[in-house]
């Protein structure tokens, strides 16, 4: 098998399950009552909501951006923008493929393409830890509500379907998790290379494969420890909280959105927007299909919220900001190819 013809089934398989995923999650769906409290909703609150999504790529293009600064003093805000919006429109056809796009979009004579992509595992990197820091602390003051969804809808059935491979390995089912994303780390990374250079964008490297290999992984460690050189922790901090306080009010904003009074406050939109950042890890395109099926569990399990509500409350969520997403990658790209159309 060839790489294309690999990558076209590896494309595929993850459209065929973000497919199966929304079939699943609508196949009982009462339409016209599905388009009535759609049509019903509060758009306002769904324009909001659209609208911390926008500040949510301003805040994260300007931390990326000060990770870039101890590389590239000369780095644009409007470059760091540009880049993060159009690569996440290449998220909704290959997943996770927006993190190399975008690194493409600042490169330049001192960050190459190695040392931006270790800025951007850097900046991932925070947002897993807040991801599990907020994880942590609503479980320790709210864990007899939310632990079991946690536990039995999400930890136990992801080490159920690692053990029996890991236990073959004679490893543990996190050290496999650990391997399997170095793993497709590298072979996305290879795939994006191979790309480029077919594509006569980047110049063929001399030297050995492992040379060539260990000069990456130097780049990207550069670019990995940046933040120690980084002269402005207190104000990557203060984005990163502003960052992730978007994401809460986009929960919360379509929560109020609903014709209906759920009874959610704002502890109840961190516990939906906590699922809706797990759902975002499985590689399915532009999170079709997970986010719907996770979000819509969770509420049903948790509040005893009918399915067909949190299908619409997911749908309203997810699709607002794939909107939001398209227009501003349409007009980041438009504005990009216009400044450098010489």
């Amino acid at each position: 098998m060839n790489e294309k013809t690999f990558k076209i089934l590896r494309y595929v398989f993850w459209t065929l399950l973000a497919a199966v995923l929304l079939w699943f999650c609508f196949r009982g769906v009462d339409w016209q009552e599905f388009w009535k409290v759609i049509r019903g909703s509060r758009w306002g609150y769904v324009l909001l909501a659209m609208t911390a999504g926008v500040f949510s790529f301003v805040f994260r293009a300007l931390r990326w951006r000060l990770i870039i600064l101890p590389i590239d003093s000369k780095n644009k805000v409007i470059d760091c923008y540009d880049g993060f919006t159009i690569g996440r429109l290449f998220n909704f056809v290959i997943p996770y493929f927006g993190d190399f796009v975008r690194c493409s979009y600042v490169q330049s004579r001192r960050l190459t393409f190695d040392k931006a992509l270790g800025t951007v595992v850097l900046e991932r990197t925070w947002d897993i830890l807040m991801l599990l820091v907020l994880t942590v602390v609503l479980l320790f003051f709210r864990g007899a509500q939310y632990g079991s969804f946690f536990i039995e809808k999400m930890l136990d059935p992801t080490i159920a379907r690692l053990q029996p491979a890991a236990s073959r390995l004679g490893i543990a089912p996190g050290w496999l998790i650990a391997a399997v994303i170095a793993i497709a780390f590298l072979v996305a990374w290879l795939i994006y290379a191979f790309i480029r250079r077919r594509a006569g964008v980047a110049p063929k490297s001399k030297g050995s494969f492992l040379s060539r290999l260990s000069g990456f992984f130097r780049g990207f460690g550069q670019g990995f420890v940046s933040f120690l050189k980084m002269k402005g922790k207190g104000w990557f901090l203060i984005l990163t909280v502003l960052l992730w306080t978007m994401f809460l009010l986009m929960s919360w904003f379509i929560i109020k959105a609903l014709p209906t009074d759920l009874g959610l406050n704002a502890v109840d939109a961190l516990f939906i927007m906590l699922v809706g950042c797990f759902a975002g890890i499985v590689p399915v395109p532009g999170g079709f299909g997970a986010f719907h099926y996770l979000v819509a569990t969770a509420l049903q399990a948790i509040y005893g919220i009918p399915f067909e509500t949190g299908i619409i409350f997911a749908t309203l969520s997810h699709e607002s900001q794939a909107v939001t997403t398209i227009l501003c990658g349409l007009i980041s790209y438009t504005g990009w190819a216009f400044r450098h159309r010489e």
